[in-house]
């Protein structure tokens, strides 16, 4: 696709992905060590660090709607790289405790919950209608790019450095993303919107302070049914599935498959191997098909497709399971960010897409909180397995709804 403002996105978007992969790999092998392989522990740390999408991500999009776009986005970056670069010093010089690596962590991801909706909201603005498919699967792919690149990266950083070295590549990875997206061209948005208004419009914008914003955009959420289902429907998705994705993988690796930090590593990029393909697909054939079934079949195979991780005993098996379940994912991604940016006007996606991280990150935070419980007493397999056929559900959920069968 060219358009030189979404490669500059695209960018920026994929130095920050690998910053955030690098951080995760990090912070979770690191507590793993710390803590000897408490799950539990290990989980409500790593539970912490996802909480800004609810404490900062309920008012974070009133923010992004009232700013500019890019310097939201530039600003976000400057706060993560500092962040991430004093984190090292931190546990290096000062002894930092736990309880100080869990409220760097939540920072961090306050700096996230401004970005993410930002990348999310612009999009339109750099791309045509019938563009978006190919638009979202563009900066889409920035993550899936990332995948195989940040878990290299740490596992050649780490056979020279220990674990908390790497927070420092973190953020150079910020810095380098800060650096790409100034070239990013301004974009107004303020009361522009992609569709009409309806005059009735319970939510219609009202040009107020903070909090008329704030009601505004809940009333929207409330008031459009089918984007206010897809906020659901992604949040039990996310609650039943990526605690385990997150917390579950690490240990799978570790104590069901008796592996090192360089086997998680590979097994966390084979994830990308998969959605490569399929977004390259649906960026060709998605204008073909109705987003949001898509996104429900996608859910369902995303489910169900880990199912066997309950018999793979090896790690060459993992990685096959992997790479097939890994097909479904940007089917997700892309197909719900181009609904919703079908549906929602622009001047309350800043919003919009703040709620969708809420759904994500927050439900993110809970499902690691129970995942790391969880994992005190149930083997690693059967959670996957349980959290498959729930995982699947969510998407069984989108395709009964009337709302939806009236599309």
């Amino acid at each position: 696709m060219r358009n030189p403002a979404l490669l500059t996105l695209w960018g920026g978007e994929f130095a920050s992905r690998i910053g955030i992969s690098v951080f995760q790999i990090a912070l979770l092998w690191y507590l793993l060590e710390a803590t000897a392989d408490d799950s539990l522990k290990t989980g409500l740390i790593t539970m912490i660090g996802f909480l800004p999408a609810v404490v900062v991500g309920l008012w974070a999009g009133v923010l992004v709607d009232r700013l500019e776009y890019r310097a939201v986005m530039l600003g976000a970056n400057l706060a993560r790289a500092a962040l991430a670069a004093a984190l090292p010093l931190l546990i290096l010089l000062a002894g930092l405790p736990l309880a100080g690596i869990a409220l760097m962590g939540f920072l961090l991801s306050s700096a996230t919950a401004f970005f993410n909706p930002a990348r999310d909201a612009v999009i339109p603005l750099l791309a045509k209608k019938h563009e978006l498919f190919s638009a979202n699967s563009l900066v889409q792919s920035a993550w899936q790019f990332s995948l195989p690149v940040g878990p290299l990266l740490a596992a050649v950083a780490l056979t020279f450095a220990p674990v908390e070295t790497l927070f420092y590549g973190v953020a150079l990875s910020f810095a380098l993303s800060f650096a790409v997206l100034l070239y990013l061209k301004k974009v107004r948005h303020r009361g522009k919107s992609s569709e009409p208004t309806p005059v009735s419009a319970p939510w219609q914008e009202a040009r107020g302070g903070f909090f008329t914003e704030f009601r505004n955009g809940w009333s929207f959420l409330r008031s459009e049914r089918r984007v206010f289902w897809i906020w659901i429907i992604t949040a039990l998705n996310n609650f039943f599935l990526m605690g385990a994705v997150i917390i579950g993988t690490p240990v799978y690796v570790k104590t069901y498959l008796g592996g090192t930090i360089r086997d998680f590593a590979l097994v966390e990029s084979t994830y990308a191997v998969g959605m490569i393909v399929f977004t390259w697909l649906i960026s060709r054939y998605g204008d073909r098909f109705n987003p949001l079934r898509v996104l429900f079949l996608a859910m369902i195979y995303d489910g169900l497709s880990y199912l066997p991780l309950y018999w793979v005993t090896t790690l060459e098996g993992t990685l096959l399971t992997i790479l097939v379940h890994s097909l479904g994912i940007p089917a997700i991604t892309i197909s719900r960010l181009t609904a919703l940016h079908r549906m929602v006007p622009q001047q309350m996606q800043g919003r919009v897409f703040s709620y969708i991280n809420l759904a994500v990150d927050g439900m993110t935070a809970l499902s690691i909180g129970v995942v790391g419980i969880a994992l005190a007493w149930l083997p690693a397999n059967v959670l996957f397995a349980v959290i498959g056929v729930l995982a699947a559900s969510t998407g069984v959920l989108g395709l009964m709804l009337p709302v939806f069968r009236e599309e």
